[in-house]
């Protein structure tokens, strides 16, 4: 199963990199692209866009900071 993560915060990003350990296949995405780089040297695969990432998985999970980005990310570009 791949898995995808939307946001890379405190919580996102802890999470993706328990997946990560965990042996699972990850792909990652943050508004601001450095974020996923501590992710994607344990072995994330990293995604250009959400759409992207939601195309590529069976599952994904998205951890953004509040309400107006979470549907900035969902119903935008």
């Amino acid at each position: 199963m791949r898995i995808g993560f939307l946001g890379m915060g405190i919580m996102g990003s802890a999470m993706a990199e328990n997946l990560i350990k965990g042996g699972f296949d990850v792909t990652v995405w943050n508004r601001t692209p450095e974020k996923c780089g501590p992710l994607v040297e344990l072995g994330a695969a990293q995604a250009s866009s959400p759409k992207v990432v939601v195309d590529m998985c069976d599952l994904t999970f998205a951890m953004l900071a509040d309400p107006t980005v979470a549907k900035d990310v969902c119903f935008g570009p």
